[in-house]
């Protein structure tokens, strides 16, 4: 039928994130723990250096890949921070934000009927977008028991020869879990033997906790040329709002990125790309003094949940989210939120957002002020002691 529309899209599963928090948009007296996204403003200097690039005509189109200052900057961000080198000409593309990055790149590489073994829980977007490909998403459970991270047995069995690429964040949202050394080691053994590509989706590489190490996947041996990096300014900056991201990456896949990126967008924001230019040459003064804050809230929110008669948490690694075990109060996930929601005042994101390996869980974001944890906690402390546990 000449009128139909794509039946991919309309499969897609809309966020529960974005459902949950158009329910309570204009709702007062409510306590949210919903989006991540920074409760700081971006800094002064980032603000005056776009301004100063609009003032100075920086109003035009510029190379599908992004400024060479951005672009340069950002190579000697990785070989500074990550002990990566990539060619500022070749291997780095300027996108969107992190989600067109990761996008860009999945349309590069990933075929009709492909296999792609996502994390669970999961970023929402990650299997709607292998599905919109035509491709299949796997998903391997990330557990508790494990730390929230990938078991690489569990990981082993998921392989088939119709693997084409393996999603890994690390740090994780929802959960906080980390991947260390000796599991990205096993994860590049495994991807140079079965012969699959690996994103490494690095957002949250700034916000990470009791000593833990952010390593970039693509720092190991062989593992540069099958590996696709994705970063964005908005959580380490507080620039969400600004949509600027990268991929880096062998300079074939940055190719084709670059292609895509022509056909879908042209370039990005340029005054925008000039801000970013100032976030990674600029004083790293608000970067600590985020993470700082993270930190005490962090500790606050982990201990108060741990307080809670049946509710645990374990501490997150890195992100700014407490994953909460909510199983003693003997209801799936999304009546727990909703109820937390009518009878509390209180909004979370239920664990099945994330998909099924996230039943049971709820998501708490503590990007919010002190006196937003201590509410939201009393809130569902009293909630709690009200249920028959």
């Amino acid at each position: 039928m000449a009128t139909s529309l794509n039946p991919y899209v309309l499969s897609a599963p809309n966020s529960k994130i974005r459902t949950v928090f158009n329910k309570v948009d204009g709702k007062e007296g409510l306590v949210k723990f919903v989006l991540g996204e920074p409760n700081f403003d971006t800094a002064p200097n980032i603000i005056a250096a776009a301004e100063k690039a609009l003032e100075a005509g920086h109003t035009h189109y510029v190379a599908n890949a992004g400024i060479f200052e951005l672009r340069k900057a950002i190579s000697d961000k990785m070989q500074r921070d990550n002990h990566i080198y990539y060619d500022p000409q070749t291997e780095i593309m300027v996108a969107n934000g992190g989600t067109e990055a990761i996008w860009l790149s999945m349309q590069a590489i990933i075929e009709p009927g492909d296999e792609v073994l996502v994390p669970g829980p999961y970023w929402s977007p990650y299997p709607s977008l292998v599905k919109l490909l035509h491709a299949v998403p796997v998903v391997v459970p990330m557990l508790e028991e494990d730390g929230f991270m990938y078991n690489i047995e569990n990981l082993r069995k998921a392989v088939t020869p119709r693997t084409k690429l393996l999603i890994l964040n690390t740090p994780c949202n929802p959960t906080g879990g980390m991947a260390d050394l000796q599991l990205l080691k096993e994860i590049a053994a495994l991807a140079k033997e079965r012969d699959f590509y690996v994103m490494s989706d690095e957002v949250y590489e700034k916000l990470v906790y009791d000593g833990n190490e952010h390593v970039s996947l693509a720092s190991l041996p062989g593992m540069k040329e099958r590996t696709i990096t994705v970063n964005s300014f908005s959580k380490s900056y507080a620039m969400t709002g600004w949509r600027v991201g990268y991929v880096m990456s062998d300079a074939k896949i940055i190719k084709y990125c670059n292609k895509l990126h022509e056909l879908e967008a042209s370039c990005t924001n340029v005054p925008a790309q000039w801000g970013a230019v100032e976030a990674l040459t600029g004083d790293q003064a608000v970067v600590d003094f985020m993470l700082g804050e993270y930190t005490r809230r962090r500790r606050m929110i982990v201990d108060g949940l741990n307080a809670i008669k049946g509710i645990s948490c374990v501490a997150p690694k890195g992100t700014f989210y407490a994953f909460a075990n909510m199983k003693g109060a003997n209801m799936c996930s999304d009546e727990f939120c909703n109820r937390l929601i009518d009878e509390a005042g209180l909004v979370v994101i239920p664990g099945d957002a994330f998909g099924e390996y996230g039943e049971g869980y709820v998501r708490m974001s503590f990007a919010v002020s002190d006196e937003t944890i201590i509410e939201g906690l009393n809130r569902l402390d009293m909630f709690m002691s009200k249920l028959s546990i």
